[in-house]
């Protein structure tokens, strides 16, 4: 379990630097920490994961606390597959569905989720630019996206990387990719729409 900030020494043996290359990164202004009463520096697991993801760094399955999962997309019957899917593989997890890229970006503020799942192409935005909304907001940048479509390509997923997913799947989801994408166990059966 993580702590609610971690020290300097923490940061450096969850993504296996010393901990003087974390003090370096906090004090060049790259990695954001404030200072105890005694002079400690502490670190916010979500400033963390925002800082090792702009930085193309690899997130410790430590810091992927993914419990609230939001599904977005613009296909009903994939939609109540996935929370099916979900329901008897993840328990635990939390899922909401949003139908279409408008009701996802509203779902994304009340339901405040950890990872959404996002289909590329839908009407009226596509899921680049909810990729990109969601990065661009201090308050949503930390969330792991993971895109997903019926049309995989290699210039899709580079566009979906650099927009800032983790990765971009093809339908039908394989579970264990899914699952790794999202910092989650495997599963044993396809998502199919």
């Amino acid at each position: 379990m993580i702590s609610a900030y971690l020290t300097s020494h923490a940061v450096a043996k969850l993504v296996r630097v010393s901990p003087s290359t974390v003090l370096s990164w906090i004090d060049k202004g790259l990695l954001p920490a404030h200072r105890t009463p005694g002079g400690h520096r502490r670190v916010e697991p979500a400033a963390l994961v925002r800082f090792l993801r702009d930085h193309d760094m690899p997130i410790p399955r430590d810091l992927s606390n993914v419990s609230r999962l939001l599904v977005i997309d613009d296909e009903a019957p994939f939609l109540s597959t996935a929370r099916r899917f979900f329901k008897r593989h993840a328990p635990a997890l939390k899922v909401e569905t949003a139908d279409g890229a408008v009701d996802g970006l509203l779902k994304v503020g009340t339901f405040r989720p950890d990872a959404v799942l996002l289909d590329a192409f839908m009407p009226g935005m596509d899921g680049l630019e909810v990729c990109r909304r969601l990065r661009a907001s201090g308050a949503t940048a930390h969330i792991r996206v993971v895109a997903i479509t019926a049309h995989a390509s290699r210039e899709l997923e580079a566009a979906f990387r650099k927009a800032g997913a983790v990765a971009c799947l093809s339908k039908p989801l394989e579970p264990v990719s899914l699952f790794g994408a999202l910092g989650l166990e495997g599963a044993q059966e396809e998502i199919r729409t």
